[in-house]
């Protein structure tokens, strides 16, 4: 199937940034439940939190380092054509073992996903039962990539660490607001005097939600807002990545 994901050119940007897509073709219908949830929600659905989060680790930690993760596994990190978790797989399908770099990168957000569930040796379970992914298993993705996590709901702290090359900056833009009519993960990829630039894992060529004529839209997935309209976007916290051995 044709994938958005991959790389994209961001105004301000001297180098594109690896984009991944929560409704990309190849898993948005992919189960991602952690085990013992009856419940069937597919990643295109909810699946923004490990979504932009890979667009941030993508950011700071070089892909040869990507498998890390790998180490930190209860059960080796596979998939199937059903589900993102084994235990939520639905017809006990062949599962595809990740195992290459190649892998770690094209499938870095189903591998969080698939953490934030729980398959895990820090004992985290963060996808819930109820609406979302709660932000517990980031704190431990970024130990086993040796980043720093820090949670502010201060949009000058964010902004300034948005133009670090060290730094990745995600965002929880609540409900109302105009990235999302419930609640939804973004990544704050660049900024110029005038625009905060959006890499927004939900791609799309339109958005139906309140003050949506606040956004430009410059391709799907990618969007500005002005800095004068930022109070729309609801933004409620702020989690700021630090490689402070970056690779740049």
């Amino acid at each position: 199937k044709e994938s958005v994901s991959g790389l994209i050119s961001v105004p301000g940007m001297d180098v594109p940034m690896y984009y991944y897509a929560q409704n990309d073709a190849l898993w948005e219908n992919l189960i991602y439940e952690r085990n013992g949830v009856k419940k069937v929600r597919p990643f295109r659905d909810s699946g923004c939190s490990p979504s932009a989060l890979a667009i941030a680790i993508h950011k700071l930690v070089d892909e040869e380092d990507l498998p890390v993760i790998g180490q930190y596994a209860a059960k080796p990190y596979s998939l199937c054509e059903c589900s993102i978790n084994k235990s939520s797989c639905a017809r006990h399908s062949g599962r595809y073992l990740i195992t290459s770099q190649r892998d770690y990168v094209r499938f870095l957000p189903l591998i969080l996903a698939d953490f934030a569930c729980g398959n895990n040796t820090f004992g985290v379970y963060s996808r819930s039962a109820g609406q979302g992914t709660s932000s517990a298993y980031i704190h431990k993705v970024c130990e086993a990539y040796g980043l720093d996590c820090t949670f502010t709901n201060d949009y000058n702290q964010a902004l300034t660490a948005v133009g670090n090359a060290n730094q990745a900056v995600i965002a929880l833009s609540g409900a109302g607001g105009c990235f999302t009519n419930n609640g939804h993960y973004i990544f704050l990829a660049c900024a110029d005097q005038e625009n905060l630039f959006v890499l927004d894992p939900l791609c799309r060529t339109e958005y139906k939600t309140n003050f949506a004529s606040k956004l430009t839209i410059l391709q799907p997935g990618l969007v500005s807002i002005r800095h004068d309209d930022i109070r729309f976007a609801q933004f409620s916290t702020f989690v700021i990545l630090t490689n402070y051995n970056n690779k740049q």
